[in-house]
């Protein structure tokens, strides 16, 4: 029996496999594979991807290097344990067991993809590892949130927790982390001497520095002070119950209009603290 052809320019509706007498519906379908009825009742393929790079050549001394695949911010994603270069087009993360090294010293290999997806913003990875032959009480399986940040500039202030990607990626981001012991925490009542660095109780990326005193006893207040957020901002923090901040850097003032130096204020206890990045 010979082929009977039908456009599928005419399809009026998606797949239909209600039985009807006599011959099949020639503007339906039974059955549709790698392909969909369009508004407008046409057919399109499916869209897909494309195979374009064989990443199992990227480096002749592992066997399959890279594990999975996931479409996400204009490229295609891959995951390793090692970093390497990718062809242009693909992203490649380096994961890595917590416990990192078997005991020979090699990398606890990367066995399986199993979720990959966006989620706020970044990829959220449940990735599987090989067995190690070292002391593991974690297990093998584990969850990533993939964070990246922006490619990192000279010269530049980072703040406590940014995050930032190298100019050459190497699979890796990088969070500015402290490495210098914390100063003196702000805490009320507590003797205060010009020079003393102090923190906010409070982390807020600035550290502020006593550069003046007034009375014999010095001291901070009893309540924590509102700390300015600009470098070189003044605070006069006062131990009887008061405190002064400006936002800016303190102004010189005009000497033909500055109070006589002689002239002595209500309180005579107090810190003038200057902010300092």
């Amino acid at each position: 029996m010979a082929d009977r052809s039908a456009a599928l320019t005419v399809i009026k509706g998606g797949i239909n496999r209600l039985r009807t007498k006599g011959a099949a519906l020639n503007d339906s379908l039974y059955d549709a594979l790698n392909c969909y009825v369009t508004a407008a009742k046409t057919v399109r393929v499916r869209p897909g991807t494309f195979r374009h790079a064989d990443l199992s050549l990227l480096d002749a001394t592992l066997e399959n290097p890279t594990k999975g695949l996931a479409s996400f911010d204009g490229a295609l994603h891959v995951f390793a344990t090692q970093t390497f270069d990718v062809p242009d087009g693909f992203v490649l993360h380096v994961l890595q067991h917590p416990v990192k090294f078997n005991s020979d010293g090699s990398i606890i290999p990367l066995r399986k993809i199993h979720f990959a997806t966006p989620f706020m913003g970044f990829l959220y990875v449940v990735a599987e590892f090989e067995d190690a032959d070292t002391l593991n009480e974690l297990g093998n399986t584990f969850h990533f949130w993939l964070q990246t940040g922006d490619v990192w500039e000279a010269n530049k202030v980072y703040k406590l927790g940014d995050i930032v990607s190298p100019s050459t990626p190497n699979g890796f981001s990088y969070q500015a982390n402290r490495i210098s012991a914390p100063n003196l925490s702000w805490a009320p009542n507590r003797q205060r001497q010009i020079g003393d660095v102090i923190e906010p109780t409070a982390y807020n990326d600035f550290y502020y520095t006593v550069v003046d005193t007034q009375g014999s006893n010095p001291r901070s207040g009893t309540a924590e002070p509102i700390w300015p957020l600009e470098d070189g901002a003044q605070i006069f923090e006062d131990a009887d119950g008061g405190e002064d901040t400006t936002s800016s850097p303190t102004p010189t003032l005009d000497p033909t209009t500055a109070p006589d130096p002689t002239t002595q204020t209500r309180y005579n206890r107090g810190i003038l603290v200057g902010g300092t990045f």
